[in-house]
C-alpha cells in the first residue's frame, strides 16, 4: 500500500511539474505587435464599506482565468498549440485552453460607465469612476478608482391613492384596497438608500401579492415609482411615491379571476391538435374534474386530484399554481408538467378562467447496473449494484425498487495470500408512496402544504471477513415531506430496526482487542430506533455560478420502547456482558439504548468558472445508557476515510490521542468534530484538480472507556488531527471518479511536542494515504 501511495505521489508531483511548465510558457506568445495581454484588473474605492466584488461584476473585460490566483493554466494550454490551426492537436489544445485576453480600451471605458451606472442605481448619484492603464512587457494592468460620494436616502414613502376616473376599474375590483392594505409589508424603509434593485423587488412583491389574490393579468409594469428630491429639507434625501398606473391598456389587468373548470390530460402529446384530442382521447368526469386519457387510465384520478392545489370556483392564486407544479413533479411520474389558463366569457366584475393541466408520463419501469472499484479502510476491491424500479406500480404513484449488491475486498491479514478474502452481498426492497399512512388523522392541510410520502423498506446483508461473519437484517417505516420551495426536506423514520448477528467470530481476533469497550461491539445485538432528520439547501438547480449552503441535522433515539415493554413484562436480566453489567434480551439478542444527534454545515463559494472553494463543519455526539453501555459499532462515529480526514484510513484515527495497535481498524467514538476546506479548479477536458485541508478527531465520553487519551476532556483541541493533500477528479457530470492523496500534518497519537509530522518519517509522503471514491467528498 505504501508503494502504491508513493507511486501516486510521484505521479501527482509530475502533474504539478507539468502544471508549472505550462505556467512558465510565455503568456504573451500569441500577443500581436501593438497588442497587450490584460494581466490584472484592480478596483480601488474611497469607501471601505462598499463591496468590491459587486463592483467587479460590472467589469466587461476580465483577465485570463488563474488557479490559486497565480497560474494561468488554461492560457498555458492554449499557448502550447502551434500556429498551424489546421492540425487537430492544435485545435484540441485551443478548444480545452483559453485564448489570451487582449486589452481593449473601449471595453475599459464601457466598464467604467457600467460601474458608474451600478452606483447610480444604488443611490450614489455623484459617483465618479476613472481608469488608469499601466503597460509593462506586453502586459496591461488596469486600475479603476471609484469616488463614491454621498448616498441619497429615503425620507418617507407614500403610497399614492388618487381616485381619478381613469382608475375607476381598479377601485371597483378591489385592487386598490388590496394594494393599500398590504403597504405594511413594504420593503422600502425610512433612511434606507434609494436603491433601484430594492424598488424592483418591491414591484415584484406587490405583483406577487396581487396575483395571489385573483388578479391574473396584473403585471409589474403597472407599478410606478416617483422620487422627489425638491421638496425635502435635507440634502441627499428623497420622498418616494408608489403608484398603480391609472390607465392600463388592458382593463382586465385590474380584474379578479376565478377558476371555473379544471381539466387534467394524463397523456398529453404536444404534437396533437385540438381536433385530434377530441377524437383520440377518452373523457372521465371525476369529482368535478375533467379527466382526459388515451387507451387506458394508468393512474388513479384520486391521487392526482389530491395533489392539485387549485380549487374550482375559487379566486386565482399564483402561489397555488407553483405549488401544483412542485407537487406533480415530486411524484416522479411525469417528464413534463404544464398548467395552462384560458380566459372565458363571463358575466359580472369577476372574470373566469378554465385551467388545463397537461401531463406527459415517463416510462414506468427501468433498471440500473452500477460497477465500481471499492476502497474500504485502505483495502481495494470491486463491487456492483443492480436496481430495478417500477413507478406507479399500483396506479397511485407508488415507486417500488429492488436492489442487489455485492463486493469483494482484500483485507490485510498476515499469512494469507488470497486476492480477495472479504466479501459482502445484500438485497433491499423499498416502497415509497405519496399516500400518508397515519391512521385516525386526516391532516388534509398538512398533505396540501407539505406533499408527504410514506416509505417502507426491508434489507438484508451478509458479510464475510477473516475475523467474523456478520448478518444484518433491517426493516424501516417512515415519512418524508418538504415545503413547496424545496429548501427544507424532512425525514422521520418511526421504526428503524436493525438485527445484527455475529457468527464465527475468531477468538484470537477478540483476544487481540485489548479494550473491553471495543469487544462489546462484536456481539449480537438489536437496534430499534426512531430517527428524525431535516435538510436545508438553497442551491438552485442548473445554476453553477452562485454561492450556496447546505445544512443537515439528525437526531436518533433507540431502545426506550423495548425497555418499557421489559418493565411491563417484568423481564429478568441475562448474564453479565463484557463490561460486567447486566442486560435484557428481545428475541434472543440484546437491544441497545442510546440517544444520538449530529449536524453538518457546508458552504460553496463560487469564485469564477474555473475555481470554487467548499467548506464543511461536522459535529455529532451519541450517549449509550441502560441496556447497552456502549454505542453499537454501526452507530459509533469514526475518523478517516475517503470522505472525512483523508490522511488517515477509515477507522484508524483516534479516539483522541490513543494509538491503535489492533490488526483491524476499530477506532470509533461517541463524539466527533471535523472540519474540511477544499479548493477545486478545472484542468483539462473532464479533469479537475483539488487541494484540501482536513481536521478533526473522535473521542469517547463513556465512563467505561479506559484507553489512554481516548476520553473527551478540556484539552481536546490539542488532539485535533490535521491532514492535507491534493486530488484529481474525472467529472462526466452524471458520474465523478475521485482520486485523493492525503498527507498527515499533525498526528495526535504522537507524543506531545512531536505531533507535527509533515516533514519527518512519521508523516508527509512517507505515510500518505491514497483514496479512491465516487462523487465529491462533500
Amino acid at each position: 500500500m505504501r508503494f502504491l501511495s508513493m507511486r501516486v505521489a510521484y505521479k501527482i508531483s509530475f502533474i504539478f511539474f507539468i502544471f508549472f511548465v505550462f505556467y512558465s510558457c510565455s503568456p504573451t506568445k500569441y500577443i500581436g505587435k501593438d497588442e497587450y495581454l490584460l494581466d490584472r484588473v484592480k478596483v480601488k474605492v474611497d469607501d471601505y464599506k462598499l463591496n468590491r466584488s459587486d463592483l467587479k461584476r460590472n467589469i466587461r473585460q476580465k483577465p485570463n482565468t488563474r488557479i490559486l490566483g497565480v497560474a494561468r493554466f488554461h492560457l498555458g494550454l492554449y499557448n502550447l498549440s502551434g500556429r498551424n490551426e489546421k492540425k487537430k492537436f492544435n485545435q484540441w489544445l485551443r478548444r480545452i485552453g483559453e485564448a489570451p485576453v487582449i486589452y481593449d480600451p473601449f471595453m475599459t471605458q464601457r466598464s467604467a460607465s457600467q460601474i458608474e451606472l451600478y452606483l447610480h442605481n444604488k443611490g450614489f448619484y455623484d459617483a465618479q469612476v476613472t481608469d488608469t492603464v499601466f503597460y509593462k512587457k506586453k502586459k496591461a494592468l488596469v486600475e479603476y478608482y471609484v469616488k463614491v460620494g454621498p448616498v441619497t436616502r429615503i425620507q418617507e414613502v407614500k403610497f399614492d391613492d388618487r381616485r381619478g376616473r381613469e382608475n375607476l376599474i381598479a377601485e371597483e375590483s378591489g385592487l386598490m384596497a388590496n394594494f393599500r392594505r398590504d403597504t405594511v409589508n413594504t420593503l422600502l424603509e425610512k433612511d434606507a438608500s434609494l436603491d433601484l434593485d430594492v424598488l424592483d423587488d418591491e414591484r415584484e412583491r406587490i405583483t406577487k401579492m396581487l396575483r395571489e389574490r385573483g388578479y391574473f393579468n396584473f403585471s409589474k409594469n403597472f407599478i410606478q415609482f416617483f422620487a422627489d428630491t425638491t421638496s425635502v429639507a435635507k440634502e441627499n434625501m428623497a420622498k418616494v411615491f408608489v403608484r398603480v398606473v391609472e390607465n392600463a391598456v388592458d382593463s382586465n389587468a385590474y380584474r379578479r379571476y376565478f377558476v371555473r373548470n379544471i381539466s387534467v390530460n394524463f397523456d398529453y402529446d404536444p404534437m396533437l391538435t385540438a381536433e385530434q384530442v377530441d377524437s383520440m382521447y377518452n373523457m372521465l368526469y371525476y369529482n368535478g374534474y375533467n379527466i382526459l386519457y388515451r387507451d387506458k387510465l394508468k393512474i388513479r384520478p384520486k391521487m392526482i386530484i389530491e395533489t392539485i392545489q387549485l380549487q374550482q370556483m375559487e379566486l386565482y392564486d399564483a402561489r397555488r399554481v407553483i405549488d401544483t407544479y412542485v407537487r406533480l413533479q415530486a411524484l416522479n411520474l411525469f417528464k413534463m408538467v404544464n398548467i395552462d389558463f384560458r380566459e372565458v366569457e363571463s358575466d359580472g366584475d369577476v372574470k373566469a378562467l378554465d385551467c388545463v393541466i397537461q401531463l406527459s408520463p415517463v416510462k414506468r419501469q427501468s433498471y440500473n447496473v452500477f460497477l465500481e472499484g471499492t476502497h474500504n479502510s485502505g483495502n481495494m476491491g470491486v463491487g456492483g449494484n443492480l436496481t430495478y424500479n417500477h413507478r406507479n406500480v399500483f396506479r397511485a404513484g407508488e415507486n417500488i425498487s429492488a436492489s442487489i449488491w455485492g463486493s469483494l475486498r482484500k483485507e490485510q491479514v498476515n499469512g494469507e495470500g488470497k486476492i480477495f478474502n472479504t466479501s459482502e452481498i445484500g438485497a433491499e426492497l423499498k416502497l415509497v408512496t405519496p399516500q400518508f399512512w397515519i391512521p385516525f388523522f386526516k391532516m388534509k392541510d398538512f398533505r396540501r402544504n407539505y406533499a408527504p410520502k410514506t416509505s417502507i423498506s426491508f434489507s438484508y446483508s451478509y458479510e464475510y471477513t477473516p475475523y467474523y461473519t456478520r448478518s444484518i437484517a433491517n426493516a424501516r417505516f417512515g415519512y418524508l415531506w418538504r415545503k413547496a420551495n424545496k429548501k427544507w426536506r424532512y425525514n422521520f423514520d418511526l421504526v428503524d430496526l436493525n438485527y445484527v448477528l455475529m457468527k464465527d467470530v475468531d477468538q484470537n481476533f477478540i483476544d487481540g482487542l485489548k479494550n473491553e469497550y471495543i469487544k462489546n461491539a462484536y456481539t449480537d445485538h438489536m437496534i430499534l430506533s426512531a430517527v428524525f432528520s431535516a435538510t436545508y439547501t438553497d442551491q438552485q438547480v442548473n445554476v453553477k455560478t452562485a454561492d450556496y449552503s447546505y445544512f443537515r441535522v439528525n437526531t436518533e433515539t433507540s431502545g426506550n420502547f423495548l425497555s418499557v415493554i421489559d418493565g411491563i413484562a417484568g423481564s429478568k436480566s441475562s448474564a453479565s456482558g463484557t463490561l460486567n453489567e447486566k442486560y435484557y434480551k428481545i428475541f434472543g439478542v440484546r437491544y441497545a439504548q442510546f440517544v444520538k444527534a449530529d449536524a453538518e454545515y457546508r458552504y460553496n463559494w463560487y469564485i469564477n468558472r474555473a475555481n470554487s472553494l467548499v467548506g464543511r463543519l461536522f459535529v455529532g455526539c451519541g450517549y449509550p445508557y441502560g441496556n447497552m453501555k456502549v454505542l453499537p459499532f454501526e452507530e459509533a462515529y469514526y475518523g478517516g476515510g475517503a470522505n472525512d480526514i483523508r490522511a488517515w484510513q477509515a477507522r484508524t484515527l483516534g479516539p483522541g490521542s490513543y494509538l491503535a495497535t489492533e490488526k483491524y481498524p476499530n477506532s470509533v467514538g461517541d463524539f466527533k468534530l471535523a472540519g474540511n476546506i477544499e479548493y477545486r479548479f478545472k484542468l483539462i477536458w473532464l479533469l479537475e484538480g483539488a487541494l484540501f485541508v482536513d481536521a478533526g478527531n473522535v473521542w469517547n465520553i463513556n465512563p467505561k472507556e479506559n484507553r489512554s487519551g481516548a476520553k473527551l476532556n478540556y484539552n481536546f483541541f490539542n488532539q485535533i488531527a490535521i491532514g492535507t493533500g491534493a486530488g484529481l477528479r474525472l467529472n462526466a457530470n452524471f458520474f465523478l471518479l475521485r482520486f485523493d492523496l492525503g498527507i498527515k500534518v499533525k498526528d495526535p497519537s504522537m507524543p506531545k511536542g512531536n505531533r507535527f509530522v509533515l516533514f519527518d518519517s512519521r508523516g508527509g509522503f512517507r505515510r500518505s494515504v491514497f483514496n479512491v471514491a465516487i462523487g465529491y467528498p462533500f
